[in-house]
């Protein structure tokens, strides 16, 4: 049957971005009129021939498909499709309009990824210091970062988390941030969290040198930001799934265009109704990875591949790829671990994706028998311990901070 709207990609160019879908379907009996349709439907057609569709406007405007690759043992395929860039001001929520829009509300179809030509990935402003600036802030380069999670997490006035934020940073925490529970609540105004937490910082000398990311989600996006990082905020955090792309995006710019910027910290906060399907939403690359890293989170937060969020193993690698990997002028993301993280997931992980990311724990370091500033520090032991070859029971011997945290996370 002949497909109008096929095109190989060396003759798409630099006019269209390729956005690649899995498309599983047992009612859909022609995957190659479904790909059709949905190239159709996602730019200059629809479902049935309206007025002014002239064969111009579809073969300037229409989407291509540029291939349809049939997957062995279950009715589906991964098809890629040309989108021209023509069709949309290139931003992140008209780029998202484009590939995912209405397409997605089908069964069986889930995007996998979108390449975007330079000339116009130059668009997107991207992380603002990426790994390299914050290793650069912290004075860490060749292992990963240690990071904490205020615990706990929401209920308490800001001198306890002040309490908590140096307790950790004592025990060797570099990065601190708020629980995404946790934004500008009565008991815990953001502005009085930002003050004590900072002048907490600054009494043991870690104000210059240990980051806090504070929760700034909410409405005037912009204002909250300068706000706290008037009042002496050296990190934001935001999440970035439930405020929006658009909104982070041109919180990025804006903080760009200003000249006085720190670090961003995106918590992936709602990403679960878009990637945990198996035939429905966004990869978990996409997710947590690419897209948080073209709109400029410094630091995108992606879960681990323990079964508690449903990440596997291979969308955590894919992840960390498309949060590392070159891309243009968009700096590398640091990728940060969070949720379950203790002394004892610490070799695996390190093991798995190296020391380009952040290791950050909630529980594994409030948690901790002896306390946070215990927790902290034997996190920090077992990141040391397998930078030198060593196993943790090995390393356990010579830490005792390590050794409680081992006894108390293997039962």
């Amino acid at each position: 049957m002949k497909i109008e709207n096929m095109a190989i990609p060396e003759s798409v160019g630099s006019d269209y971005l390729i956005a690649t879908y899995y498309m599983n379907s047992q009612s859909v009996s022609d995957l190659y009129e479904w790909a059709s349709l949905v190239a159709s439907d996602q730019s200059a057609g629809t479902w049935t021939h309206v007025e002014g569709e002239t064969p111009e406007v579809i073969a300037k405007y229409g989407a291509k498909i540029v291939g349809i690759y049939p997957m062995a043992n279950e009715h589906a395929c991964m098809a890629r499709i040309a989108f021209p860039v023509a069709n949309f001001p290139m931003n992140m929520p008209m780029l998202m309009s484009t590939v995912a829009g209405n397409v997605l509300a089908q069964d069986g179809i889930k995007l996998m990824d979108v390449e975007i030509p330079e000339e116009h990935l130059k668009k997107f402003t991207g992380p603002l210091f990426g790994i390299d600036g914050i290793r650069k802030w912290l004075g860490v380069y060749d292992r990963p970062i240690l990071g904490a999670i205020l615990k706990p997490c929401i209920g308490v006035e800001p001198s306890v988390s002040a309490a908590g934020a140096v307790a950790a940073a004592a025990g060797g925490a570099e990065v601190i941030k708020d629980d995404e529970l946790l934004s500008d609540p009565d008991y815990s105004p953001m502005i009085e969290r930002v003050k004590a937490v900072m002048n907490g910082l600054g009494e043991i000398g870690k104000a210059d040198s240990v980051l806090y990311s504070v929760n700034i989600t909410g409405a005037n996006l912009y204002d909250r930001a300068r706000r706290a990082i008037d009042a002496g905020a050296n990190s934001i955090m935001v999440n970035f799934h439930t405020l929006g792309w658009g909104a982070v995006e041109e919180l990025v710019g804006k903080l760009k265009e200003s000249g006085d910027t720190v670090p961003i910290f995106g918590h992936s906060a709602g990403a679960g109704g878009l990637y945990r399907s198996h035939t429905n939403g966004l990869s978990a690359a996409l997710c947590f990875g690419k897209l948080a890293r073209m709109i400029g989170m410094d630091m995108p937060l992606v879960y681990p591949d323990s079964g508690r969020f449903g990440i596997t193993t291979n969308q955590l690698i894919e992840t960390y790829y498309a949060t590392t990997a070159p891309m243009g002028h968009i700096k590398k993301g640091l990728l940060v671990v969070a949720g379950g993280v203790h002394p004892g997931t610490v070799p695996y992980l390190m093991n798995l994706l190296g020391d380009d990311t952040m290791l950050m724990a909630g529980g594994g370091i409030y948690g901790h028998p002896h306390g946070a500033e215990s927790g902290a520090t034997a996190i920090l032991q077992a990141i040391n311990s397998v930078k030198k070859g060593l196993g943790l029971a090995e390393a356990a011997e010579e830490y005792k901070e390590l050794k409680v945290a081992l006894d108390y996370w293997k039962k």
